[in-house]
C-alpha cells in the first residue's frame, strides 16, 4: 500500500488526517484546496475502507463533478495500482473503499438511502442551497463520519458562510482553514501578472477571486453603494407591488413584495423555490408575501399558461409588456432611487444584490455595460413590480410621489 510519509503534504493539510465532524476549507483562486482535499481523502482510502460522497449543488453529468480531478491525483500521486476507475465511480481495490458522485439539488432525498457514508465532500458549496444543507447534516449520521466543504466565498448570506465563518463560535468538532494562493508551492507564476491586473483594475473583485473574500464593493457589481440590509418599520398605508417571476428547470420561482418612500425602494418580503409546481405556486405565494390577496402582481409574461392558470385560481394577475431594452431600462430606473433598503429576511434578495454583474471584455478584462444573464431572478420580479411605473418616461420618474402614485391604480 502506498507509503504516505513520501508524500508531500502541506501544514493546512495535515488536520484532515484528523478527526473532524466539519472540514472547512475555503479560499481564493489558485489556491490549490480542491488538490489538495483530494489527495488527502485518496490517502484515507488507501488507509482505511471509507465510502466517500463527492457532491455540488448542480451536477448534470460526471463531467459536472470532481471525477476528472481525483482521477488525476491518483496519477500525479503515482497510486493507479491501487485504484478501478470507472465511468460513474472509483474503486480502491486494495482496500474496498469507494468514490461516488452526486448532485445534491435533485438527489438530497436519494442520498438518505445510501448507508455506510464515511465522508461527503462538497465541492463548490458556495453555491450550496439552505434546503440541501439541512438534510444533508442529519443524513450523514454514522459514527465518526465527517463531512468536507471547499468553497470560494461570496455572499454573506450563504448557509455555510454564516454557520461556519461569520459565526462568533464555531460548532464542536470543526477544522477551519482559509486556503489562498500563498498557501501553494506549485502556484503559476503566469498568474501573478494576471493578479495584479486585477487588482489594479477593480479590488473588490480581486479580494473575491484571489484573496477569498465575499464579493462586496466591486466595479461589476450592478448595484454597488446602492443598497443596504436593515431592519425597519413599514409606514401605514403605503403602496404595496408585488412582482413574479416564473422558475424553469434549476431556474427559482421568485416573488417580491415592496413599497416605496421618500424617494427609497424598501424591499420587505421574497418568495424563492426551485421546483415549484404551478398548482403549489398561489398558495406558496400568499404564505411569504403579505396582502397579496388585496393586489396585482405582474409578472413574466413569457408565461401565459400559467397567468392564466392563477387567473382561474382568483388570483389578481398580470403579465409585464417587456421588449427591447427592458432589462436595462428597469435596472437604471431601480437605481434611480436614493437608496434600496432590503429587509434582512430576504436572503435571496441579498444573494442576488451582491451578485448581479455587468459582463468582463475577455481580452481587456475591462468592465462592460452588457448585463450577466445570472443570480437575478428576484431582480426580475422587482422590474416586473415597478413596470407600470417605468412606462411614463415623459416624465423624471425620480420627482415622482411614488406612494401617491401607487394609490391611482386599481388592484
Amino acid at each position: 500500500m502506498a507509503n504516505q510519509r513520501r508524500i508531500k503534504i502541506q501544514k493546512w493539510q495535515e488536520e484532515l488526517f484528523k478527526p473532524h465532524r466539519y472540514k472547512i476549507i475555503y479560499g481564493g483562486r489558485g489556491s490549490g484546496k480542491s488538490y489538495g482535499v483530494a489527495d488527502a481523502l485518496l490517502l484515507i482510502s488507501c488507509r482505511e475502507k471509507t465510502l466517500v460522497l463527492c457532491g455540488r449543488e448542480f451536477q448534470n453529468s460526471i463531467k459536472d463533478s470532481v471525477h476528472s480531478l481525483i482521477t488525476q491525483r491518483i496519477d500525479a500521486l503515482e497510486l493507479s495500482e491501487y485504484f478501478k476507475i470507472t465511468r460513474d465511480e472509483i474503486h480502491n481495490i486494495a482496500t474496498g473503499s469507494k468514490f461516488i458522485f452526486k448532485g445534491l439539488s435533485f438527489n438530497i432525498d436519494s442520498i438518505k438511502s445510501v448507508s455506510g457514508l464515511t465522508h461527503v465532500w462538497i465541492e463548490e458549496a458556495d453555491t450550496l442551497r439552505a434546503n440541501s444543507w439541512t438534510v444533508m447534516k442529519p443524513t450523514i449520521r454514522d459514527n465518526d463520519s465527517e463531512i468536507w466543504v471547499t468553497m470560494n466565498p461570496k455572499n454573506r448570506e450563504d448557509i455555510l458562510y454564516r454557520e461556519f465563518i461569520a459565526c462568533e463560535e464555531l460548532p464542536e468538532e470543526t477544522y477551519r482553514v482559509k486556503v489562498n494562493w500563498q498557501h501553494n508551492p506549485h502556484f503559476p507564476k503566469v498568474l501573478v501578472g494576471e493578479m495584479a491586473r486585477d487588482k489594479a483594475r477593480d479590488h473588490g473583485l480581486y479580494r473575491h477571486i484571489w484573496e477569498g473574500e465575499c464579493l462586496e464593493h466591486s466595479d461589476a457589481q450592478i448595484f454597488k453603494d446602492k443598497w443596504d440590509v436593515a431592519e425597519f418599520e413599514e409606514p401605514a398605508g403605503v403602496h404595496k407591488y408585488f412582482g413574479l417571476d416564473f422558475g424553469f428547470s434549476r431556474d427559482p420561482t421568485a416573488g417580491i413584495r415592496c413599497y416605496v418612500h421618500d424617494n427609497r425602494l424598501y424591499i420587505t418580503h421574497e418568495a424563492v423555490k426551485i421546483g415549484l409546481e404551478i398548482d403549489k405556486t398561489m398558495e406558496f405565494l400568499e404564505q411569504e408575501l403579505p396582502d397579496l390577496r388585496t393586489h396585482t402582481i405582474y409578472a413574466d409574461n413569457a408565461r401565459p399558461e400559467s397567468i392564466s392558470f392563477m387567473k382561474r385560481q382568483g388570483l389578481s394577475i398580470k403579465a409585464v409588456e417587456k421588449g427591447k431594452g427592458s432589462v436595462e431600462d428597469g435596472i437604471e430606473y431601480i437605481k434611480s432611487f436614493d437608496r434600496i433598503i432590503i429587509n434582512e429576511r430576504c436572503t435571496q434578495t441579498i444573494k442576488e444584490f451582491l451578485s448581479y454583474s455587468y459582463k468582463e471584455d475577455a481580452r481587456s478584462g475591462d468592465i462592460t455595460n452588457d448585463i450577466i444573464d445570472a443570480n437575478n431572478h428576484v431582480i426580475d420580479s422587482i422590474r416586473y413590480s415597478l413596470e407600470r411605473c417605468m412606462k411614463r418616461k415623459d416624465i423624471d420618474y425620480r420627482t415622482w410621489d411614488m406612494e401617491a402614485l401607487g394609490n391611482l391604480y386599481n388592484n
